[in-house]
């Protein structure tokens, strides 16, 4: 299935678009770019339903380590894509959890002064050439759709 913002339970992947001349290079990007995707439109419904706006994505986790990615995920959310100093923000949140229960530190502000950038992705690809690259996802999101018939069991 296809899960939030499409709620589709039918859909299933699929790989569209291709021709003769693609690799497995352009598959793998293409799973890249899927991610990156599936969080805009995710971050779209958000906007919408919240009346914000994202002014910034902080990142994290072994994804990060994808310059190619992090780019595309920043020109696909028209924001920067900010990566700090420790990747692995769920380590360091539990030990930060348990620093705050034995007064290591005495709040949270004092966990935010430690918190610092490595790196940040600024969208630079143009708003026309981002508008087909949308453009074509949706149209790829919806040939996924229809894929499981009613009333017939799955393997």
């Amino acid at each position: 299935g296809l899960f939030a913002p499409y709620w589709r339970s039918d859909a299933r992947g699929c790989i569209v678009g291709m021709t003769a001349t693609h690799s497995k290079n352009h598959i793998c990007r293409a799973a890249l770019e899927a991610t990156a995707y599936q969080a805009m439109d995710v971050f779209d419904a958000i906007n919408k339903d919240s009346g914000t706006t994202l002014k910034s994505l902080k990142v994290d986790g072994g994804m990060t380590a994808n310059n190619l990615l992090m780019q595309f995920q920043s020109d696909m959310i028209s924001v920067p894509v900010v990566l700090p100093q420790v990747s692995e923000t769920t380590a360091i949140g539990a030990a930060f959890a348990a620093g705050l229960a034995v007064d290591v530190w005495q709040s949270v502000e004092d966990i935010k002064s430690m918190w610092s950038a490595n790196k940040t992705w600024k969208p630079s690809m143009e708003p026309k050439n981002r508008a087909c690259y949308i453009k074509g996802w949706k149209k790829a999101i919806t040939k996924s759709f229809g894929w499981v018939e009613e009333n017939v069991v799955e393997d």
